[in-house]
């Protein structure tokens, strides 16, 4: 039989049991966080495979998806959709994310799949500078170091021919402005995001943000002019089906993960989106890597890392812009 001596606050709780229970925890975390980086690369895999598929017919078809998981958890929960504050912020916020949304999904379609991955994971830097200009944060030198890096990233991988001659991708350099345009929206919905913090409820917003995908799907589909493709096989039908269920399991999982680990830790674990994205890109869909993209890639990833460690850390450098 076991004794268990009291704490030095006086608690009869172990901490050892305590340790192991806070493993338990993160080995949670950590697993939702990797199943959530699975349903996101899958995700967008599936976008890139079904790219017959008018970008804003299979934008509004994973968004309603999306709403309706929601639309779920707010009608158990009792939770308000209206009479917040900040509306003009959060009206933003959502705003933004439905440019997001079709430029992400367009990215997948239209761009080799792991460069298209790598620009839209420049998000975070593009974050940092926003919350510098905008919500007066310090900008240090691993920010400075991580955007330089960033930008030389993004160079090498879209290639632009008034940099860089010899250029033989597939797709105009100005295609990657799209990602990169989604990049920048990412990180001001981030930005807007942390000002607002907890002032108005995580799952209104999301409703919202799901409305306006929806909306924002509708619009772009109109003015692309693409016609509404009417699947014709049971594989397309279930694939449409698929990329929903992924992106709603996405959404559940990376919650789920944040309420094991921390943001700092999510934000790290996310570069595992680049790597895996280049994987299938090779293996399912046939497209060479070439050693620039690749460089630009890993210049992304380490800038991202050194931002995310700096955060975790704290680490400053002495340098305060």
């Amino acid at each position: 039989k076991l004794t268990v001596e009291p704490n030095a606050d006086g608690s009869l709780d172990s901490p050892v049991d305590e340790a192991e229970h806070d493993t338990k925890c993160r080995g949670k975390g950590i697993m939702f966080l990797l199943l959530a980086i699975l349903m996101s690369t899958t995700h967008g895999a599936v976008a890139k495979h079904l790219k017959y598929i008018p970008t804003g017919q299979l934008s509004l078809i994973t968004g309603m998806y999306t709403l309706v998981f929601f639309a779920m958890i707010v009608t158990f929960q009792g939770i308000p959709l209206t009479g917040f504050s900040l509306k003009k912020l959060v009206f933003l916020r959502v705003a933004l994310s439905a440019v997001v949304r079709i430029a992400k999904v367009w990215s997948f379609q239209n761009l080799p799949f792991g460069n298209a991955t790598a620009l839209i994971f420049t998000s975070p830097i593009f974050a940092c500078i926003l919350g510098r200009v905008f919500l007066k944060e310090k900008l240090t030198l691993p920010h400075l170091i991580a955007t330089a890096l960033g930008l030389t990233g993004i160079i090498l991988i879209a290639k632009p021919s008034f940099l860089l001659t010899g250029n033989t991708e597939s797709v105009p350099w100005y295609f990657y402005l799209i990602p990169i345009f989604g990049a920048i929206c990412m990180g001001s919905a981030y930005t807007a995001q942390r000002y607002i913090g907890q002032r108005v409820n995580k799952i209104a917003i999301s409703v919202h943000m799901c409305l306006a995908g929806i909306i924002a799907s509708f619009i772009f589909q109109t003015v692309s002019r693409d016609r509404y493709v009417i699947p014709g096989c049971l594989t397309t039908r279930a694939l449409l089906v698929f990329a929903g269920i992924t992106s709603v399991a996405n959404i559940l999982a990376i919650n789920i993960g944040l309420h094991y680990e921390k943001a700092s830790t999510a934000s790290l674990m996310r570069n595992l989106d680049t790597v895996l994205a280049f994987l299938l890109q090779v293996v399912l869909f046939g497209e060479a890597a070439d050693v620039l993209s690749l460089i630009g890639t890993a210049l992304i990833v380490t800038g991202t890392v050194l931002l995310t460690l700096s955060q975790m850390y704290g680490v400053e450098c002495g340098v305060e812009l």
